[in-house]
């Protein structure tokens, strides 16, 4: 489902999903020099071993699963938090010094993706032997038949909460393309909403949803909800959870226009996520006939802070430095907001879209609106 909403994506924005920028990225920083040999090796078996990792995601929306593995093990002068990668030979592992590199297309992979690729690296640098893997071709044969299996329920439920939902009317504006980065509360100020959050019984996610329909209310038009594209993990099986390959459902989120109060607020903003969440795979396509616009709908994630605390590349220890998702190349649409934690505690907020309804001002003054909701409601 996620290879598919990737690539109607790409036809819409040409190069978007398929390009070499459309990647998950993370550099780790070594206490000491890696064998390239042994680590050569390691990136070999560690192909071999997973089908995913060999795949190439055709023009056509063939799934061409190589027999052997096509990327090697590259020893560069220095490396970065981006680099691009060919979607035929969807990974890439580069070694310069101290600091290790690891790249990953997006068709093939999620954040779960990336930190499972380096710990099965690891272990094979170290030598151990592992047990025969799970392969991708095993969750998606699992997930078409979930589909099918509960299409009517989730059917009904969309219908109920779908049929009356007004996509709320875009502002009409007009500006130039944005894409930039800006931090959305301290770290003290995400300690204490985190405390709220709590006391309410909800998550970082309910909340940070709430607030958003609270600074997107003034500049939308008319209507009982709100609609926002989502993604959704799901690793719901034991055998997913260390599986290589993008577990993630694309799907909408049906949030009740709010009140203005998060103690109002987060029950139905939560009974919505939690609804949202178990019928997301029923097929967006679905949906599509009874949102005005579904093209145009915002996006919105939450990105919590996964980042592990290290890996052990036998007697080398690696620290994570830092790690991306893709890179902004400007093909922005719809507007798009992804928040999340970075490791100093800082809530920061990437946005972006086109400009032909949401410009930088309105999107600044939405900005305004979640911080005033959320430091109203804290009191401080």
């Amino acid at each position: 489902m996620w290879q598919t909403f990737a690539l109607e994506m790409d036809e819409k924005r040409p190069g978007f999903a398929k390009g070499p920028w459309f990647t998950m990225n993370t550099v780790l920083t070594l206490d000491d020099r890696l064998d390239a040999d042994r680590l050569a090796t390691a990136f070999h078996r560690l192909q071999q071993r997973h089908e995913v990792l060999r795949t190439e995601v055709s023009s056509d929306r063939l799934q061409l699963i190589h027999p052997e593995p096509r990327s090697s093990l590259e020893l560069v002068d220095e490396v970065s938090s981006h680099a691009p990668v060919d979607i035929a030979r969807p990974i890439r592992l580069r070694l310069a010094g101290n600091q290790l590199a690891l790249h990953l297309h997006h068709m093939v992979s999620d954040p779960v993706t990336l930190w499972e690729t380096v710990t099965e690296l690891a272990a094979l640098y170290t030598g151990q032997e592992l047990p025969p893997p799970a392969q991708y071709t095993d969750y998606t044969t699992a997930e078409a038949d979930q589909v099918r299996r509960t299409s009517k329920e989730a059917a009904a439920w969309w219908h109920s909460k779908i049929r009356d939902t007004k996509v709320s009317p875009q502002p009409s504006s007009t500006g130039d393309p944005l894409a930039y980065r800006d931090d959305l509360l301290s770290a003290q100020e995400v300690a204490a909403v985190d405390a709220l959050t709590k006391q309410h019984r909800s998550t970082p996610l309910v909340t940070y949803l709430a607030a958003l329909a609270h600074g997107m209310d003034p500049h939308v038009g008319p209507g009982d909800t709100l609609a926002f594209t989502t993604l959704f993990g799901k690793r719901d099986r034991p055998a997913w959870q260390h599986l290589l390959g993008p577990c993630i459902v694309p799907s909408y989120l049906a949030i009740p226009r709010v009140t203005g109060s998060l103690a109002a607020d987060v029950p139905a903003v939560r009974d919505a996520v939690v609804g949202c969440s178990r019928y997301a795979r029923y097929p967006a396509s679905a949906i599509y006939a009874t949102i005005q616009d579904p093209q145009r709908t915002p996006f919105f994630e939450y990105v919590p802070q996964q980042w592990p605390t290290g890996f052990t590349f036998g007697t080398v220890k690696a620290e994570v430095a830092t790690a991306a998702g893709p890179k902004d190349t400007g093909l922005a649409d719809a507007l798009a907001i992804r928040v999340r934690t970075r490791t100093d505690g800082v809530l920061t907020g990437h946005f972006s879209a086109d400009g032909t309804d949401w410009t930088e001002p309105l999107v600044h003054q939405v900005r305004a609106g979640i911080r005033d909701y959320l430091l109203h409601e804290e009191g401080t």
